[in-house]
């Protein structure tokens, strides 16, 4: 029951003026200015590499939320008009303009893409021009894993097995065989077939006969390549993490290993250097010698998707990124705003250089040698990662899109980046979306069975390191009055404050997943006894919904809209934390073509005030995989 020992204020939201503000980006290497099928950024997932001999990647994924699932890359930088099937024109059934699939061939002036309809597609292009490849034709060839193209012939790989050898002039089969495991292939200067199988790298002839040559010592193989002196690279995705190169002219001999062996564990654990690989996904050499791999850790995520470029002599030339496919950064509380984590990454900002310049990858938390059974390996598909230092140990708290609870981790020492999972914080379903985290590591939800806010209060670290909650005994209380759904809570350990975002009987929610019409401030509320001192109403999009994120830092709450809003994405809105009044709002600026995605996350903004009085805030931009960073200081 409330006590209202002071007026509740009732704050109605005017409409807000631009706040003065400089945005700028972490998470990729481009800003991802551009209409729709247009721009620069890189794509989300690599599922696979071929490289041209004039230095151009192509890539293959299965997915990329603004449509990049089959790039171009030429001395590190992207095609801007992105490759779309039909040339742009309908009929897309598979998804990035019909481009989303596993598999990619070179062939001079032709580019092969088979998509996950298993539509072969033709692509004519003037080598080295990224800009001018376009669609010519296709025929239907069934779900394909692997392709390889050499002179007038490639070869396709099923997903059923059956490998398919065709004719590049006009897309004819020659020959057909199965080989039960089949996933890759590479086709020698003698036209024969080296096909991954399994964990082995097979010999076979165009027709399928039996060749002497058996690799058999490639660890995890991912993918195979022919390279310019001929020699079969193969990627391993197991505990070595290195391109291997395999002598070809006898009996197949490993004469080379590429990459720090051991990859993000070797040297200080999880911190990223330029010769460190993961998740190998392809790999292939131009007609100069340089190297080109693509890392991609778990697939379907992002995480870790990273396309390097190296000397001959292992110097490397280039590197592009992108970190956060509908993911949501966090700051570090001890760094004053200069170091970034995410569900599995730690980035570095620094505020003195320009705009989308200022941030870099400093370590990848996840370790799937080690580890493989960690949930960030098994079907997360999207996450806000908060970092909290209770009792000065960093925690590092994970949650999914549709919210439902903390998957907790902590790191193996101060020096190590890489995270262990402990537990999971929140039932197995139903679990509801007003959850948070405080600065205490205390966890709080909002909208817990019977009409209750539940707190789980962090008790310490166990001997191995642990968290310590007792799960079975949270704190609870009975929903404040007025609400008909509790959407987000956040609390303020210092003024014993929680903000408390939800809907009304006569203020219902216009969608799933968002934060509430109002945000009401409650004080004292850990005494059972909160102070009401104010109510405020939240603003709608262009489609009439209500926010879908919020944070509380310093003097102000934060909210950001899920559409755009006057034609301006995702919007900030900023409130004063001491009376709910607007202060203004913040949006996409030209450092970014004013342009932004849809915000899918429920936690997908996290700010921070800095020591200098300037605030911090990350806002989740999944369509071109990034996160908005907006740098802002109020007026005294």
């Amino acid at each position: 029951m409330l006590r209202s020992l002071i007026p509740a204020l009732f704050a109605v939201v005017a409409p807000a003026a631009d706040l003065t503000y400089v945005t700028t980006w972490v998470g990729n290497s481009f800003d991802g200015a551009g209409e729709n099928g247009r721009g620069r950024w890189m794509q989300n997932i690599i599922d696979e590499i071929e490289v041209a001999p004039d230095g151009t990647v192509l890539t293959a994924s299965g997915w990329d939320e603004a449509g990049r699932c089959s790039g171009l890359y030429r001395d590190g930088m992207p095609n801007v008009k992105l490759l779309q099937q039909y040339n742009g024109k309908g009929g897309h059934k598979a998804w990035g303009w019909g481009t989303g699939g596993q598999a990619v061939a070179f062939a001079g002036d032709q580019l092969f893409i088979v998509n996950d309809e298993g539509e072969l597609m033709r692509f004519r292009w003037t080598p080295g021009d990224l800009e001018s490849a376009s669609w010519v034709d296709e025929i239907k060839i069934g779900k394909t894993v692997g392709l390889s193209a050499r002179g007038s012939t490639f070869v396709a790989i099923g997903a059923d097995g059956v490998v398919s050898v065709r004719a590049i002039s006009d897309l004819s089969e020659k020959s057909r065989f199965t080989l039960p495991g089949a996933r890759d292939v590479a086709i020698d200067a003698q036209d024969t077939l080296w096909i991954l199988s399994g964990d082995r790298i097979v010999h076979r002839g165009r027709d399928g006969a039996e060749l002497p040559g058996v690799i058999s010592d490639a660890g995890k193989p991912t993918s195979v390549a022919i390279d310019h002196q001929g020699h079969l690279l193969v990627c391993d995705d197991g505990a070595r993490q290195q391109v291997l190169f395999y002598d070809l002219s006898a009996t197949p001999t490993l004469v080379k290993r590429f990459g720090d062996e051991g990859g993000l564990r070797s040297g200080n654990p999880g911190t990223v250097t330029a010769t460190k690989l993961w998740g190998l996904r392809g790999a292939g050499t131009d007609a100069a010698g340089n190297l080109y791999v693509g890392l991609n850790i778990a697939g379907y995520q992002s995480c870790g998707t990273v396309l390097k470029s190296f000397t001959p002599e292992g110097k490397l030339r280039w590197e592009l990124h992108s970190h956060a496919f509908v993911d949501c950064y966090s700051f570090d509380p001890a760094s004053d705003g200069r170091e970034i984590y995410g569900a599995d990454e730690i980035i570095t900002f620094d505020p003195a250089k320009a705009p989308g310049q200022g941030w870099s990858l400093k370590a990848l938390t996840i370790d799937a040698i080690t580890h493989p059974d960690d949930p960030r390996l098994n079907g997360r598909h999207g996450a806000t990662g908060i970092l909290r230092r209770p009792q000065g140990k960093r925690l590092l708290a994970n949650i999914g899109q549709y919210s439902g609870g903390f998957d907790l981790y902590t790191f193996e020492s101060e020096q190590s980046h890489i995270a262990r999972f402990r537990l999971h914080v929140g039932p197995t379903k139903d679990a509801g979306w007003a959850w948070e985290i405080d600065e205490r590591g205390d966890i709080w939800c909002g909208d817990s069975p019977s009409h209750t806010v539940k707190r789980w209060k962090f008790g310490g670290w166990s001997a191995d390191g642990a968290p310590i909650y007792d799960l079975a005994k949270p704190e609870s209380w009975p929903w404040p009055e007025g609400f008909s759904e509790i959407g987000r809570v956040s609390y303020v350990p210092a003024t014993d404050s929680l903000y408390v975002a939800g809907f009304t009987p006569e203020k219902k929610a216009t969608s799933w997943g968002l934060i509430g019409s109002v945000v009401t401030r409650y004080d004292d509320w850990s005494t059972g006894k909160p102070v009401k001192k104010w109510t405020a109403d939240m603003p709608v999009d262009d489609d009439k919904l209500q926010p879908k994120s919020m944070d509380v830092a310093g003097d102000y709450l934060f909210t950001v809209a899920v559409k755009s809003t006057a034609g301006r994405p995702s919007v900030v809105n900023v409130f004063k934390l001491s009376d709910g009044s607007a202060v203004g709002t913040i949006a996409p600026g030209p450092e970014v073509g004013g342009v932004s995605g849809w915000i899918d996350q429920s936690h997908g903004l996290r700010a921070m005030r800095c020591k200098d009085g300037e605030y911090r805030i990350l806002v989740e931009e999944g369509a071109r995989g990034k996160n908005l960073l907006y740098r802002w200081t109020p007026k005294k």
